[in-house]
């Protein structure tokens, strides 16, 4: 609708362009077909999530606990009270229709608000008269992951609106030849203390499908490769449609980290999922052939194993498979599939899109604004014609808090000092020391029907919508 409640249609954006710019125009109603599809590896898990949160919100319930929405924000599962839900949906309605269209979008939620803040920074280009000074370089180091296109469009764009000279240095530099983009980065800062040069701004925006990035949950690119590997499985299971008693043995990427493993396995079913963080023996192997051997004697007889390819040097893909061979001969045969960089292509997802594009309008108006207070007016000596002092200014900034990652923890996108987070960091096997997704691995065993405990410890509050954004 416009300003004046008046709808508008898609004839009436098709005949504005066609008249007005003189495009030959199509209009596309998608109606229904948004409703169906084939589920992505982000729904799937949110919903396996969503579920667990369910019941462990109706088994912690008393009779005082008010009817409660189970949902996600960040990377937090949280309740929200039903009733306050079901206010802040009639309060939009209203404003809608009062025409207040500020107050509706600051009650559909912060994240939403965000969102529309940055598509319209982005959308609406209105070049700044004055330019700055300012030069902002992008690195883009290592392998390529989806969505690193978004990011890189998204930070030239806002240092553009900025008035900022940006540049794109070709093929990385020497010191990142590696990949080993947070290495990296804290090698430059440790170099600031020789190299007067490296004492500027740096901000390492997270951009792999290992998702192994210390200081963020998540990378740039991950949902991706997460999506390509359900898929995948989705297909392969397919296969043995018209075979019985099939079980398929599957390598995954991720260098040591196993959240490509544990997420795949989780969105897709597997009855396993072998990692490094989660150390496994003989007698794990030895369960896991029985539980299949189990799973044949009932109407589902196929099987899915996932292994991540540092999980073990000893416990190979070629063990593994013939292994279960072995195990099973007479009760069920074994394929593999190793995916290997098909991981690493396709088409970025909504999720690394829209990840990416926040990541990078994020990190240039932080550098922008770092740049600022490291600007500094240094009296030199020079004359000129008239015989004046000239001031000259210059960038200094060798504080920890002027390198950061910028990274999604829990809630929201924060900047962490490449210092503080070395701490955090296993090095020698490239992963954080503590992963949050871990915490989802008995969910898959559970619902793979293993006999095993769930860790309730961290429990979700209830949270009050209403007061937390106050009335509007």
């Amino acid at each position: 609708m416009d300003r004046h409640g008046k709808p508008i249609t898609s004839d009436n954006i098709k005949n504005l362009v066609s008249k007005k710019l003189g495009y030959d125009t199509r209009a596309t109603i998608l109606g229904h077909v948004q409703r169906g599809g084939t589920p992505s590896a982000f729904d799937r898990i949110l919903g396996s999530r969503m579920g667990v949160e369910a019941v462990m919100a109706l088994l912690e319930a008393t009779p005082e606990t008010p009817a409660c929405v189970v949902s996600l924000s960040g990377n937090m599962a949280v309740r929200l009270p039903l009733m306050e839900c079901v206010q802040v949906t009639k309060d939009v309605t209203t404003a809608m229709a009062e025409g207040r269209f500020d107050d509706a979008v600051k009650l559909r939620g912060k994240s939403f608000e965000n969102n529309w803040n940055t598509y319209k920074l982005l959308a609406h280009v209105h070049l700044p008269e004055v330019k700055t000074n300012i030069n902002i370089a992008i690195v883009n180091v290592g392998a390529p992951c989806a969505g690193m296109n978004a990011a890189v469009r998204s930070a030239v764009r806002i240092g553009i609106l900025q008035g900022h000279h940006m540049l794109a240095v070709h093929d990385g530099f020497e010191g990142l030849a590696q990949g080993l983009a947070f290495a990296g980065g804290l090698e430059l800062v440790k170099a600031r203390e020789k190299y007067e040069e490296l004492c500027i701004p740096m901000v390492i925006i997270p951009a792999t499908v290992s998702n192994n990035v210390p200081g963020s949950d998540f990378s740039i690119g991950a949902d991706t490769a997460l999506n390509t590997i359900t898929m995948t499985c989705d297909r392969i299971k397919q296969s043995a449609a018209g075979t019985k008693r099939r079980v398929f043995i599957i390598e995954t990427m991720g260098g040591y980290c196993g959240y490509l493993a544990t997420m795949a396995g989780l969105a897709s079913g597997a009855d396993a999922a072998y990692i490094f963080e989660d150390a496994f023996n003989i007698h794990d192997l030895e369960i896991n052939v029985e539980h299949l051997v189990e799973k044949m004697k009932t109407t589902v007889k196929r099987g899915l194993i996932l292994r991540n390819e540092g999980c073990n040097p000893n416990y190979t893909t070629d063990f593994i498979y013939n292994l279960y061979s072995q195990e099973g001969k007479g009760v069920f045969d074994c394929r593999k599939n190793v995916l290997g960089h098909m991981q690493q292509g396709g088409t970025p997802t909504p999720f690394d899109r829209n990840f990416g594009t926040k990541m990078g309008a994020k990190s240039v108006l932080w550098i922008t604004d770092k740049l600022k207070e490291c600007y500094r007016h240094v009296l030199w000596f020079i004359f000129d014609h008239s015989g004046s002092i000239c001031v000259v200014g210059r960038i200094f900034a060798n504080t920890p808090d002027s390198a950061c990652v910028l990274g999604m923890k829990k809630r929201a996108l924060v900047f962490q000092p490449l210092e503080e987070l070395k701490e955090q960091t296993d090095f020698e096997h490239r992963i954080p020391k503590t992963q949050w997704w871990l915490r989802l691995r008995p969910i898959l065993k559970i619902l793979a029907k293993y006999k095993i405990a769930l860790d309730t410890t961290e429990k979700a509050t209830m949270e009050h919508i209403i007061k937390k954004r106050g009335q509007v």
